[in-house]
């Protein structure tokens, strides 16, 4: 690596069921670590287009689906520009996606008969790799070749959850998920913790969801939730509506504190593993909730 690169930390976000705030705390997270100076990339590996409908674009845009085909990422990643009228926060690009990501297992699979399509995400990363602090793959909740495709080529997972049921049961599938991929060629692919999010002031079902959690992946061998929990805020909708992030609208909120407390707990976390042999995990001191003031 030469001294301009950056050593890259290649971040897939997700969980098995939908609606749990995966996309919400990807763009928000990346958001805060490019207010300390990283610069990030957030690639939209769902159909739905929600990383890419949540940094306010619309779904016309050439991106992921273009990238995975073979286009070179580099002439199709989106940056803060006022003549294309795209106004992403501080230090952070995006690859976007487009309906047509639905279809991209069939239409690769007419083109390339013999090739695996979950493969084609690697050599979009590579030639990525070098060129930002941080890659978040936002993926889809389901086992789409995009999805299956950014577990194989990710160097952190990051689950998201909310204290609810269904939510936290869909971690149990994404961590056997994980654990099978190590087995089947990524073996270095990490658990870097899980987020809970929307979470109501006042309230016990998080502490408890949280401690489930925390038993459950201990037992096998895993990090739990992060420390910091992301609080349930109308102004989180209110920045989607504009297509923002909370960074742009409501800088000074409780819940972009809780967010940059995040986005520090990853940094710790990171450090801690790169500092540690592959044999000795971090370990989580328990769960509490930033800026909750």
């Amino acid at each position: 690596m030469s001294k301009d690169e950056l050593s890259t930390n290649i971040i897939a976000v997700g969980n098995q069921k939908g609606g749990v705030g995966k996309t919400s705390n990807t763009l928000h997270l990346a958001a805060a670590l490019g207010e300390l100076g990283k610069k990030v990339l957030v690639i939209d590996l769902d159909g739905n287009c929600g990383a890419t409908r949540g940094f306010g674009l619309g779904t016309d845009w050439l991106g992921t689906f273009e990238a995975l085909m073979g286009q070179a990422p580099e002439e199709l990643i989106v940056r803060s520009d006022p003549v294309e009228g795209t106004d992403l926060p501080k230090n952070v690009e995006l690859l976007p996606a487009r309906r047509n990501l639905e279809s991209f297992e069939e239409e690769f699979r007419r083109r390339n008969k013999f090739q695996e399509p979950s493969a084609t995400l690697g050599p979009v990363l590579e030639s990525i790799r070098g060129k930002y602090d941080f890659v978040f793959l936002d993926t889809a909740p389901n086992a789409s070749a995009p999805t299956v495709a950014s577990y194989r080529s990710a160097d952190w997972f990051i689950l998201s959850t909310e204290p609810a049921k269904l939510s936290v049961d869909g971690l149990s599938d994404a961590l056997t998920d994980i654990q099978a991929v190590r087995e089947q060629g990524n073996a270095s692919l990490r658990l870097l913790g899980v987020i809970m999010c929307k979470v109501r002031s006042g309230t016990r079902i998080a502490s408890t969801y949280t401690e489930r959690i925390r038993k459950e992946f201990a037992a096998a061998g895993e990090l739990g939730a992060f420390e910091t929990r992301i609080s349930m805020a109308t102004a989180i909708e209110g920045a989607q509506d504009e297509g923002k992030t909370i960074f742009q609208t409501e800088p000074g909120h409780k819940v972009a504190e809780q967010y940059r407390a995040l986005a520090k707990e990853v940094l710790v976390r990171i450090e801690t593993y790169a500092r540690s042999d592959s044999t000795v995990e971090p370990k989580s001191e328990g769960v509490k909730e930033a800026a909750n003031a």
